[in-house]
């Protein structure tokens, strides 16, 4: 198990490598369901809990369209468009109802043409992805104890012995998951 040290050491190691799947890494050619499966598996592999896991399966995929959260593949073959949102949903399932996810797409999907949907999901994706990337300095941060909150979290953390500092970082970080996951259901309630 280790002591809370090196726990610490491994989560930071962990955020470290931890990378943003950028607009030029997604493939510029249309993909079969396997190949989706497959290319987000790959891009997004140090999300998975287990090296056995899956990021995305084909009937949840299926399901996603069903709920008409994500449109249909043309001919059976998924664009950059779906790749994009595919990416976006997987961050956001964890979080987000599919219902929400849904009503937060509205503007992407209801684009006339595959051009102008293509065109809005890229803007959008590239604010995603600027965001991840600030969120992960935030965290890098925070690990290295630079960060103003975290220096509290320490002193807390400090108080209790290794085998319940784990179990107080886990609590900590679930409460920043509810409290942000709060805020994101009031803005879309109030804006959506």
């Amino acid at each position: 198990m280790g002591t809370f040290e090196e726990m610490l050491a491994s989560v930071k190691e962990k955020i470290h490598s931890v990378h943003v799947v950028e607009i030029k890494d997604i493939p510029t050619i249309e993909l079969y369901m396997d190949q989706v499966t497959t290319f987000m598996d790959q891009a997004l592999e140090e999300y998975k809990r287990t090296p056995e896991g899956k990021i995305l399966t084909k009937t949840m995929i299926n399901n996603y369209t069903k709920a008409k959260i994500f449109p249909p593949p043309v001919k059976k073959k998924y664009g950059r468009t779906h790749l994009m949102l595919l990416i976006m949903i997987f961050h956001l399932k964890s979080v987000l109802s599919i219902r929400d996810i849904g009503i937060l797409f509205q503007p992407i999907l209801r684009c006339s043409t595959p051009e102008q949907m293509e065109k809005k999901t890229e803007q959008v994706y590239g604010g995603f992805v600027e965001l991840q990337k600030i969120n992960l300095s935030n965290l890098k941060e925070a690990s290295e104890g630079k960060a103003e909150s975290s220096i509290f979290e320490r002193e807390i953390l400090r108080r209790y012995e290794d085998n319940m500092k784990s179990l107080m970082l886990v609590l900590l970080l679930a409460i920043r998951a509810n409290s942000d996951k709060n805020l994101a259901e009031n803005i879309l309630d109030m804006y959506f």
